[in-house]
């Protein structure tokens, strides 16, 4: 059997052209892995001691007038809110914005999530190679761990914690770095540093948590064989298409999920697989997940023809056709790469859970039949904050580990290398394994590479 393998490269890829450039793209895809909690680590790392120690009861003024020189700056991009998976467990997915602010060069040791209520508790941390495979270098997407004077770096954080009752009510980063050939005399006066201490400790980025409750939907789509693809949280597709856009860093695809569906032979497709009516996903009907306004509607694009994506194609037609609908308070549902002349709603109109909105297709930047869909702050498909969201029900019948088939990426912009693109799609059944929790899950958001059923709309 030939090996399975699926490029399906959709939203991520010419956002990357346009805003920062293929030649930056790392040539070996990296993945990452959730993190679990760490109550206890062997190995703590020393924070570095002050002349001074102040007491619980020093006045605000005081407090307010320390000054501590900090040469790499820490911000979270958006607030941390977790969503709780289908595994039953609490997952966070958010960024670290790290920024060398001083002239040397530093190398990124380790990093600690800390728990703001309680500074003991490291919620997860990770050191040495795994840096580089959770850091990448702003406006790229290759991997680092180190700075240069000047440079940014975005640390992408995906950990889980157990119950409800483990989520923080803040997050509080602690890094440790160091310099090349030694840490210069001048810069140990500055920070204070004990004699013979080689790396840097600093403290910072602190962020609030958002809270757990996550809106909840309607099934987008109905029926059995749905393929999460590029999902939370092993997949860097999505959650690390971190846009500039109006001036400030987005990352709208944050909780993005690119479905497709198998049939009963766990096949995508079976005939030409240059024809999009060979995929079993093709032509099905886009559900409204809520009852919700139409913010917007395009449709105007023709399908792409599957197997490689489009050569030529606008900033414009990236999304291909597409539907934006308003659930109120600030929530936005995204549905991408809809069939041509399929949209039965327009622009104004308000529509009912379970309706029809139009059908699955192949438009925009895609190779291959998928929606792609994800929750977002603001009617704007880039310039936005990607929130979490949950299914109200659906059942989880099992797990595909063919990561070689899925992870490539439905809207990786990362090359590929060896590989004809002629023999990447294969009608080749893909792999299926059993889940520790089968069945029915309510107010969960399924993971990356699960297979689920949504009812029927008549259910």
């Amino acid at each position: 059997m030939r090996s399975s393998k699926l490029l399906l490269i959709s939203l991520s890829i010419i956002l990357i052209i346009f805003s920062y450039g293929c030649k930056d793209s790392p040539k070996e895809r990296v993945t990452e892995e959730t993190e679990t909690v760490v109550e206890e680590v062997s190995e703590r790392i020393p924070i570095q001691e002050k002349t001074q120690s102040k007491s619980e009861d020093d006045s605000k003024e005081s407090r307010e007038t320390d000054n501590e020189f900090t040469p790499v700056v820490m911000s979270v991009l958006a607030s941390p809110t977790p969503v709780k998976g289908s595994d039953g467990r609490f997952h966070f997915v958010y960024e670290l914005l790290v920024t060398n602010a001083y002239k040397l060069d530093f190398e990124i040791v380790s990093v600690e999530v800390l728990d703001g209520d309680q500074n003991e508790k490291v919620l997860t941390s990770f050191s040495g190679q795994k840096v580089s495979k959770k850091m990448q270098l702003v406006g790229t997407r290759a991997p680092i761990d180190s700075l240069q004077p000047g440079q940014a770096g975005i640390i992408f954080m995906t950990f889980a914690v157990d119950t409800i009752n483990d989520i923080p009510t803040n997050v509080i980063h602690r890094i440790a770095v160091t310099v090349p050939g030694g840490i210069p005399s001048r810069l140990v006066e500055l920070l204070q540093l004990p004699p013979g201490q080689e790396q840097i400790i600093e403290t910072g980025g602190i962020a609030k948590v958002g809270n757990a409750d996550a809106i909840v939907l309607g099934p987008p789509l109905e029926g059995s064989g749905w393929v999460v693809v590029n999902g939370c949280c092993d997949s860097t597709t999505h959650i690390r298409s971190i846009q500039p856009v109006n001036g400030k860093l987005y990352l709208a695809q944050r909780f993005a999920i690119d479905w497709m569906k198998i049939n009963k032979d766990s096949r995508l497709f079976v005939g030409d697989p240059k024809d999009v009516n060979s995929y079993f996903g093709f032509g099905q009907n886009v559900l409204a997940v809520a009852h919700a306004r139409v913010a917007g509607v395009v449709d105007k694009f023709k399908n792409q023809i599957p197997g490689e994506l489009p050569t030529e194609i606008t900033f414009e037609e990236i999304d291909g056709n597409h539907v934006v609908l308003d659930l109120g308070n600030g929530q936005y549902v995204f549905y991408a790469h809809l069939q041509p002349n399929s949209i039965i709603v327009k622009e104004g109109n308000t529509v009912k859970r379970g309706q029809a909105i139009g059908k699955l297709g192949n438009t925009g930047n895609t190779s291959a039949p998928h929606l792609h869909l994800h929750v977002m702050a603001s009617p704007s498909t880039l310039g936005s904050n990607g929130l979490p969201y949950v299914f109200d029900q659906f059942d989880l019948m099992g797990r595909t580990t063919d990561e070689s088939f899925f992870d490539e990426g439905l809207e990786d912009p990362t090359p590929i290398e060896g590989i004809d693109k002629a023999e990447i799609i294969e009608g080749t059944p893909i792999k299926i394994e059993p889940v520790d929790k089968p069945g029915l899950h309510s107010a969960e958001f399924p993971l990356d590479l699960r297979i689920v059923e949504f009812p029927s709309v008549s259910n």
